[in-house]
């Protein structure tokens, strides 16, 4: 365990020598359109905001479907990425590509880390990272920065959006009455807080990744998409957003409470996210 903490460490001072990039409160490298792009990762997460179009369009981009239309009179189109960070990137460069958005909402759910989240509770995060990429030794991972495409530049393991999307969260999340939901026998009003999300390949871990994610990266939620589709649109230039909520517990085969607390938890991410929108 003192190696690991050692190795740790001396990764964390790797990253903070890597370019750390700057989420923009605008895009970038295009002149947006008024649009804004809503992402989930599987059917369940997109639902509410389907529901919420008034005029709702199904189309097809590339043989990916999506729902075009408007929710509260913003132009928003809304899509399904596929799990993990390989249909996360390749769905996000897409659609930002046909649509030129003005930013990015990413809604869904999480293996809870945190042992204070209830199901359901939201997480604005705040800071992303990816904990799969590095080397795997026998005490565990050792993390290092990326190297992105200009010219292999390293750059930090670290992925937060624009200060002022998160204020305008924030101000969100000042004016949001949670609802009540009824997980694991109790019954209780949702909560909504920033928060730290990591992000892999993995859809279980283990006990000993769980104990490092909590005290290492200080993670409240775990899951696949939303730091993948962070570090996209940072190397983009394109402004982000990502909300999740909690659905089971993080654990080695959570096959079974997902698929129980995973529609839960969608539906919390959606409401809050459609909140979020009169902000955005």
């Amino acid at each position: 365990m003192k190696l690991l903490k050692m190795l740790a460490a001396a990764a964390l001072l790797a990253s903070g020598a890597a370019k750390a990039l700057d989420a923009p409160d605008a895009p970038l490298h295009y002149t947006p359109t008024d649009t804004i792009v809503v992402l989930g990762a599987v059917p369940q997460e997109i639902p509410p905001f389907v529901e919420a179009m008034k005029d709702a369009q199904k189309k097809d981009l590339w043989g990916i479907p999506y729902w075009q239309g408007h929710i509260g009179g913003k132009p928003v189109v809304v899509a399904i990425t596929g799990i993990g960070k390989t249909s996360t990137g390749m769905t996000t460069t897409l659609f930002v590509s046909q649509f030129k958005p003005r930013l990015v909402l990413m809604s869904g759910t999480g293996a809870r880390i945190n042992q204070s989240l209830r199901t359901g509770d939201v997480i604005v995060a705040a800071h992303m990272n990816e904990h799969d990429y590095g080397s795997l030794t026998r005490q565990d991972m050792v993390y290092r920065p990326f190297n992105g495409p200009d010219d292999g530049q390293e750059i930090a393991n670290d992925f937060s959006p624009s200060p002022a999307l998160l204020a305008r969260a924030d101000e969100a999340m000042k004016t949001y009455q949670g609802p009540q939901v009824t997980a694991n026998g109790a019954t209780y009003p949702v909560k909504v807080r920033r928060g730290v999300v990591s992000s892999s390949d993995l859809f279980g871990v283990t006990e000993t990744r769980i104990e490092h994610l909590r005290q290492d990266f200080h993670t409240d939620i775990m899951e696949m998409e939303s730091a993948p589709m962070a570090h996209t649109l940072q190397i983009l230039g394109v402004p982000y957003i990502v909300v999740r909520a909690g659905s089971n517990v993080a654990q080695e085969a959570p096959n079974d409470d997902y698929l129980r607390l995973g529609p839960i938890a969608a539906k919390q991410a959606a409401y809050f996210s459609l909140h979020l929108l009169k902000y955005l």
